[in-house]
C-alpha cells in the first residue's frame, strides 16, 4: 500500500508541476543528422581506413635497397643476456640478417598514393601498393561527392537566381479556411508566460477581442455558465494591474491581441 501511494503522488507531481509538452519539432533533426552527420561519418571512416592501410605496419622502417651501404648487413649476429625495456631479461638474441631504415609512414598524403613513399626505401608490399591507390582514389571520390551534395544544391540555386525566378510554393491548397479549424487546427500566437508554480499559462494581453479557442488550451471551470473568456480572467496578467473604466483595453503596457473574423463565421 505505501508503495502505491507513494507512486501515486510522485506521478501526480511530475504531471501537474514538472512535466511539459514535447516540443514540436518534426523531422529536421532525423534530416539533419542524414544529410550531414551520417554521410560525413561514412567519408572520413573512408579516408581513415585508406590512411591507415597505407600506413601498415606502423613501424615506421623501411628496407634498404641493393647497394646501401649505410645500412648493410653481412651476417646475423648474436647477443647475450640482453634485458629488454619492461625489465625482462633473455638469454640470448640473435638479429636479422635484413637491413632496416627508418622512413617516415606518415607522408602518404590524400589521396594516398604508393608514390608518396618515394623509391628508395619503401615499407609496402606490392598488393598493398595495389589496394593503396584504389582505396585513396575511393576515398577521394566520396569526398568529392559529399562537397557537390553540400554546396552544388546552394550554389546551383544561387547562380540560376541570377537570371530567373526560383521560388516554388510548398505544399497545396487544402480548400479549408482559418476559421474553421479554430480549437482544433488553427492556434494563434497569444502572448503568454509559463512560471513554474502555475498549472496553466500567464496571459499577457486582452483576449476579449479573439475567439478564446485561438489560445490553445483551457482553464478548469468550476461554473459551467461563466463565459469562455471570463474564465480566464484568473489566468490573466492585466487584471493584476489597476486600470480606470471596466476595460483594461488601451493600456499600452500588455500586448495587443486582435482578430478579425469573416463575417459568415458569425452566422
Amino acid at each position: 500500500v505505501g508503495i502505491l501511494f507513494v507512486q501515486f503522488w510522485t506521478d501526480k507531481i511530475l504531471l501537474m508541476r514538472a512535466w511539459q509538452t514535447n516540443p514540436s519539432i518534426g523531422p529536421e533533426t532525423s534530416r539533419f543528422s542524414r544529410r550531414y552527420f551520417t554521410t560525413a561519418a561514412i567519408v572520413i571512416g573512408a579516408i581513415s581506413a585508406a590512411t591507415v592501410y597505407a600506413n601498415f605496419p606502423f613501424t615506421n622502417l623501411c628496407n634498404c635497397p641493393d647497394g646501401d651501404d649505410k645500412c648493410a648487413v653481412d651476417v646475423s649476429q648474436m647477443y647475450s643476456n640482453v634485458t629488454l625495456l619492461s625489465g625482462e631479461r633473455l638469454e640470448s638474441v640473435e638479429t636479422s640478417a635484413v637491413a632496416l631504415k627508418f622512413c617516415n609512414q606518415a607522408k602518404v598524403g590524400f589521396p594516398q598514393d604508393p608514390e608518396h613513399q618515394g623509391f628508395d626505401y619503401v615499407w609496402m608490399t606490392k598488393s598493398q601498393e595495389k589496394l593503396t591507390t584504389i582505396y585513396g582514389w575511393i576515398s577521394f571520390v566520396l569526398l568529392v561527392l559529399f562537397a557537390a551534395g553540400l554546396f552544388g544544391h546552394r550554389v546551383t540555386t544561387f547562380l540560376l537566381s541570377l537570371w530567373k525566378g526560383i521560388y516554388e510554393p510548398s505544399g497545396f491548397d487544402q480548400q479549408k479556411d482559418f476559421t474553421d479549424g479554430i480549437g482544433v487546427d488553427s492556434f494563434a500566437y497569444v502572448p503568454q508566460l509559463k512560471e513554474p508554480g502555475f498549472t496553466f499559462p500567464l496571459l499577457a494581453c486582452d483576449i476579449s477581442k479573439i475567439n478564446s479557442d485561438l489560445i490553445g488550451w483551457k482553464p478548469l471551470l468550476s461554473d459551467k455558465k461563466i463565459e469562455s473568456h471570463r474564465s480566464y480572467e484568473s489566468c490573466n496578467l492585466i487584471f493584476d494591474v489597476p486600470f480606470e473604466n471596466d476595460s483594461p483595453v488601451d493600456r499600452p503596457v500588455f500586448s495587443i491581441v486582435r482578430q478579425w473574423a469573416p463575417r459568415w463565421s458569425n452566422k
